[in-house]
């Protein structure tokens, strides 16, 4: 006999995995999705399974630990969907942050990935870099920090969840948008009302909006960010790396990447507040961005930057709790929170690499774990 019935609103990685987690631990569960599943922000990332090394600097240590947990347990539980992938730091004269915060920071990165690691960070010289991309711009270089981060083709991993979840008897509804909550286990959707013992709202960047059209509250606050990125084919004559680029922003604190990625090079991410009204599309100032990132570290690929480019964006939701206080959305934590209401649990935030240890978590909590 199950434990009892749950419903799962929303079809992205969080969504996804927090269905499988209950399932697996004997619950029925119905899963709603207003698209197909992984068709929002699952499916616009930067393809990394990381810990977010720029987090360190913010002091999210507890975060990246588990990010960093969580990529290891990609990595060796799904190998054929995931990989390492080598990720070149470089350093120039007179940029903002020198060589030796970066080794500090990436000793702690590495230390904290408790031994998963194919190679630990070294310093390699401007030689060096070279030989791994010789594309990129050599005035000024010192040399470049190599480290090691996970990649994955997001949608095959997805899918491989998706899966998992289908096999615990998760019973999945694609264009079923939900059009209302309430506290006491009632979900109404284009289909008509049903009650379960329990409703999980994951509606991911929508999920504020959901309690709010269904005439309820929350202190928790969503700064909706949009990521922004650009995919670019070889240029003809030039080859691709097979070693990603970590780079810092020309006359910003922000850090952006450059990665091979099924053939191309995968170019972002960029950080805008944007409200849901919005079209999720990169703006003309953020495909500015991109390319003006592209020709100031690889100025071989600046042409194809400008002519044979396709973009792509997506939300992500940073969560606080609403004090009144404007926040800087590049130097907020990925930190997921939960809030109970009765018989609705509500998820706000998250991210892709930590969504099987958001899931547990929220299973290990009352009323999941047979506590009132």
């Amino acid at each position: 006999m199950p434990l009892g019935t749950v419903a799962v609103v929303g079809g992205g990685i969080n969504g996804l995995c927090i269905a499988w987690e209950l399932a697996r631990r004997g619950w029925q569960v119905e899963l709603y999705e207003r698209d197909h599943c992984l068709a929002q922000t699952s499916s616009t990332s930067t393809k990394l399974l990381h810990g977010g090394l720029r987090y360190l600097e913010q002091g999210h240590l507890a975060l990246v630990a588990e990010s960093l947990r969580e990529r290891g347990r990609w990595l060796r539980d799904v190998p054929q969907h995931c990989h390492w992938l080598q990720l070149l730091l470089p350093i120039y004269a007179n940029q903002r942050r020198p060589a030796w915060q970066w080794q500090l920071g990436l000793g702690f990165y590495d230390g904290l990935a408790l031994g998963q690691l194919p190679s630990f960070a070294r310093w390699l010289n401007p030689g060096a870099v070279q030989a791994l991309q010789p594309d990129l711009v050599r005035d000024g270089l010192q040399g470049a920090w190599q480290f090691w981060d996970g990649q994955m083709d997001e949608q095959e991993l997805g899918q491989w969840v998706l899966a998992q979840a289908k096999a615990c008897c998760v019973h999945i509804n694609e264009y079923e948008p939900v059009e209302n909550l309430s506290s006491n286990g009632w979900l109404t959707t284009s289909m008509g009302s049903f009650r379960f013992d329990w409703v999980v709202n994951a509606a991911g960047p929508w999920a504020v909006e959901l309690l709010q059209q269904s005439g309820m509250s929350t202190d928790v606050k969503l700064d909706l960010v949009r990521g922004s990125h650009m995919l670019l084919p070889v240029p003809k004559g030039r080859s691709l790396p097979s070693t990603g680029l970590f780079v810092e922003v020309p006359g910003s604190a922000r850090i952006a990447f450059l990665l091979p990625y099924q053939g191309e090079l995968l170019v972002g991410t960029t950080e805008e507040v944007q409200s849901l009204e919005e079209p999720i599309t990169a703006s003309n100032n953020e495909q500015q961005l991109l390319r003006a990132l592209v020709a100031s570290h690889l100025p071989a690929w600046a042409d194809t930057a400008f002519k044979q480019e396709r973009f792509f964006a997506g939300l992500r939701p940073i969560v606080h709790c609403t004090d009144g206080k404007a926040s800087d959305v590049s130097r907020t934590s990925r930190d997921a929170v939960f809030r109970r209401h009765n018989q609705l649990i509500s998820v706000f935030g998250g991210k892709w690499t930590t969504a099987r240890a958001l899931a547990e978590q929220l299973a290990q909590q009352a009323p999941f774990n047979g506590e009132p």
